[in-house]
């Protein structure tokens, strides 16, 4: 697959796993009433900061999708930095969903960070319709039978 894609799932990715478990915790306390009950919290029940979390995944979908390096680039430093400061904040009870969207966003940063400009540029080459023929020294658009057909990966 080629960088757009995955960076688009990438960002799809830390959008579901926001509404995984961020934080267990396990009740045992008060006279053994709550003997074997176990609370999990998600990123939707946290609130506040959290929304952040889903809207720079969003954010990283839509511009690795663009192949927009520096606003990825942004986008998953926001998401690495909050994820990484609520692991720190939860502790050990941090949950499993947490720690795969902490993966997720260390792997969007590096995605983001090897995003070459050239590919933006390389991306539309197929898809020109007219182009400047050196024959035609008044630099009007001709269109050859070549330049109709579409390739398709």
């Amino acid at each position: 697959m080629d960088k757009k894609a995955v960076g688009m799932l990438l960002g799809v990715a830390g959008v579901i796993l926001w509404f995984m478990p961020f934080l267990s915790v396990k009740m045992g306390g008060y006279n053994n009433m709550f003997h074997g009950l176990q609370l999990h919290q998600a990123g939707h029940h946290i609130g506040g900061i959290a929304y952040l979390l889903i809207i720079s995944s969003a954010i990283y979908a839509v511009s690795a999708w663009l192949l927009n390096k520096q606003i990825s680039i942004v986008a998953a430093v926001v998401t690495l930095g909050i994820s990484a400061w609520l692991v720190i904040q939860v502790g050990s009870s941090v949950a499993w969903g947490l720690i795969s969207l902490v993966a997720v966003a260390i792997a969007s940063l590096i995605l983001a960070l090897t995003m070459d400009k050239h590919e933006r540029l390389d991306e539309g080459k197929h898809y020109r319709a007219f182009s400047p023929s050196p024959a035609n020294t008044n630099r009007q658009p001709v269109i050859t039978q070549s330049m109709l057909t579409f390739e398709c990966d």
